[in-house]
């Protein structure tokens, strides 16, 4: 949403749309985490050796490096979105 979009809401119907954003992008943050924590835990798991396991592993040790890259950039939106000033 950008800040046209803003000023021509009311105050409250600004304030909402703020405060669900953040809600929203929290509850993304968790997916997130949750979905790194279980590539770190299935990574771990295919720590010993096979060229198939260990191709396996490696791209699941990505996917998680990337995920957390994700929840970074999104935990920053939250502090945008909190950030904007509605008045």
């Amino acid at each position: 949403m950008n800040s046209i979009a803003l000023t021509q809401m009311s105050a409250a119907e600004a304030e909402w749309a703020k405060n669900q954003a953040a809600r929203d992008l929290r509850t993304a943050v968790d997916a997130l985490d949750d979905a790194r924590a279980s590539l770190r835990g299935l990574a771990a798991d295919t720590t010993w050796q096979s060229d198939g396991i260990r191709a396996m592993h490696d791209a699941l040790a990505d996917y998680g490096r990337r995920t957390h890259v994700e929840s970074s950039d999104t935990q920053g939106r939250v502090r945008e979105v909190a950030g904007i000033d509605l008045s």
